[in-house]
């Protein structure tokens, strides 16, 4: 993980609701995703929505756009992964992993999943140059 990455992402032991996180599983452009446990030590993956072009987080832990002109695109983007949230909380199928919980806090939305050991997806299959997952 650089420099910029773990300065994104909340510390271990931060709280989120009855939830306390473990570490950083990944970060991407527009979210963080961490390992959290909740208060009998079940595992959860939690996914911040945190668009890396467009927001820094306070030492408080609370997400700020960081331009102006940013904050329409940013509340827009919350609000339809709020959304998404909502949506999947509501799905219950093998093949997709479970929404436990959602909420906001720190400024933005948090989607709360089934922590699944595993693979990640890109050792699976393998993308084509136009971008088609090929196995």
């Amino acid at each position: 993980m650089d420099t910029k990455q773990s300065k994104r992402a909340l510390p271990a032991g931060t709280r989120l609701e009855q939830y306390s996180v473990v570490r950083s599983l990944s970060s991407g452009g527009f979210s963080e995703v961490y390992l959290a446990l909740d208060q009998h030590d079940r595992k959860y993956a939690i996914k911040e929505y945190l668009p890396l072009a467009m927001t820094g987080r306070r030492d408080s832990g609370d997400v700020t756009v960081l331009n102006e002109l940013d904050r329409d695109a940013f509340k827009l983007g919350l609000k339809c992964f709020f959304e998404e949230a909502r949506i999947l909380a509501g799905i219950q199928h093998p093949n997709i992993v479970r929404v436990d919980n959602f909420f906001r806090a720190n400024q933005t939305v948090y989607m709360v999943m089934d922590y699944t050991e595993g693979r990640p997806l890109a050792k699976e299959v393998e993308l084509t140059p136009d971008g088609i997952a090929e196995r």
